[in-house]
């Protein structure tokens, strides 16, 4: 929505300051040499950048600026195109300005661009009243974060004086976790008890996926499908089609405990290894969803992504689930409610240097025979106290210990390290094991 511009400040250059300086020098000359001629050049060198002051003054910017990006949901790393759409409410013609956008991350804004002469408002000059600037945007890591607002500066042409106004306001931007393309691990769950059956049917638009075949004697006209009967020519009926789907479970720790890098408040700490947890998070729910599995997620801490429900539909989009990714924060406390997990499936664990309590509510998860891997992130922190203990086991080593006591596969990875390369060792010891088998 567009907003008139507000915070306008006026102010000298320094070629405005150094006339004025010099205007002070010359004053000061002919005052003490009796110089009239010099009097007049001290005159004129005071009276430029009073006068440009004032012109400035007078012609501020009056602009109203409108934002849009697209897309409007972007991956973190990716681009997206801001238009920015400024137009003048003035009753006379604006100066040619120099623009620029504030960002949230450093430079902290985009670099200065230039902001053509605008015509007065009105339905006369309506063609040329407004102007379109584009720039491309990078956004460097996840969040909803805003941008703007425009920024818009024009000056006198001796250039002695500047003004300088904030138009319009911040619009906000999400950025999504980065997916990263996971390479193919061969999961499957053999049908039988305890895996999600659906059934579909295509043809009525819900979850139903139905197949054709041809009439036959005893059919209901009910099921009767014309579209394909008008294309084959023959009557051809609906048959419905029973399909498993296997499902997969992922626990990721929420909690700031389980971070020993994070900073901040608790609702926008930063962390390393939380962001790593988070687009690990995207990049296996992504990939397991598209391979065909129903995927559920818990959260240690209270839950941000599973509040109503859609963990569990397959109907719940890669985008709006990234969306809600864009948004997840570490907590303060645990939320840990034991469960009865009936679903038979891979358990996935995502975490950090976690509690106690966290490795053990993780642990329940995996029923005998099931495949569990557990990706422990190790920050700066914990990999200094790994190297300075000399062997003696840390809290990150006996958290591995754990997991693989207890028959998870254990990938430890750097905070800094290559999600595909994490989960590849996962698809090596898949390949492993059944070679073995």
């Amino acid at each position: 929505m567009a907003a008139p511009a507000k915070g306008v400040g006026v102010r000298l250059t320094r070629r405005g300051w150094w006339f004025l300086a010099a205007g002070v020098v010359a004053f000061v000359a002919a005052y003490a040499g009796g110089r009239l001629q010099l009097l007049y050049v001290a005159c004129l060198l005071l009276a430029l950048p009073l006068i440009a002051l004032a012109v400035v003054a007078l012609r501020r910017p009056r602009l109203a600026a409108r934002r849009d990006f697209a897309p409007r949901v972007v991956q973190a790393g990716s681009v997206t195109t801001v238009s920015v759409v400024a137009s003048n409410t003035a009753p006379g013609r604006s100066l040619p300005a120099v623009w620029w956008d504030r960002l949230p991350w450093h430079p902290w804004s985009t670099p200065p661009g230039a902001l053509r002469a605008l015509e007065a408002r009105g339905p006369r000059f309506a063609r040329h009243n407004a102007t379109t600037v584009l720039y491309d945007l990078a956004p460097p890591r996840r969040g909803i974060v805003p941008v703007g607002p425009l920024t818009v500066e024009v000056g006198d042409p001796f250039g002695m004086a500047t003004c300088r106004a904030i138009v319009g306001e911040a619009e906000l931007l999400t950025v999504t976790p980065e997916v990263v393309p996971l390479a193919d691990s061969g999961l499957s769950v053999p049908a039988g008890d305890g895996e999600s059956r659906l059934v579909q049917r295509r043809a009525t638009g819900d979850e139903d996926d139905a197949m054709t075949r041809e009439y036959r004697h005893g059919d209901a006209m009910r099921r009767v499908h014309w579209r394909a009967s008008a294309r084959s020519g023959d009557l051809m009926v609906r048959q419905e089609e029973q399909r498993s789907f296997p499902e997969a479970r992922i626990l990721v720790d929420t909690t700031r405990a389980g971070y020993r890098d994070a900073e901040g408040p608790f609702d926008a700490a930063e962390s390393d290894g939380f962001e790593w947890v988070v687009r690990m998070l995207a990049s296996v729910a992504v990939h397991l969803r598209r391979t065909g599995f129903l995927v559920t997620i818990q959260e240690t801490g209270p839950s941000q992504l599973d509040d109503v429900g859609r963990g569990r539909r397959r109907t719940w989009g890669d985008e709006e689930f990234l969306s809600r990714l864009a948004s997840v924060h570490l907590t303060e406390a645990p939320a840990l409610t034991p469960g009865t997990h009936t679903a038979a499936g891979p358990v996935f664990a995502i975490l950090g240097t976690a509690e106690p309590e966290t490795i053990e509510w993780m642990l329940t998860h995996r029923r005998p025979g099931e495949l569990a891997v557990a990706f422990v992130v190790r920050t700066s922190s914990a990999i200094d106290q790994i190297d300075r203990s000399f062997g003696v086991p840390s809290g990150a080593s006996r958290l591995d210990e754990e997991f693989t006591d207890a028959g998870w596969l254990v990938v430890p990875v750097r905070a800094d390290e290559d999600h595909a390369a994490a989960w590849q060792a996962v698809v090596a010891e898949l390949g492993r094991s059944r070679g073995s088998a």
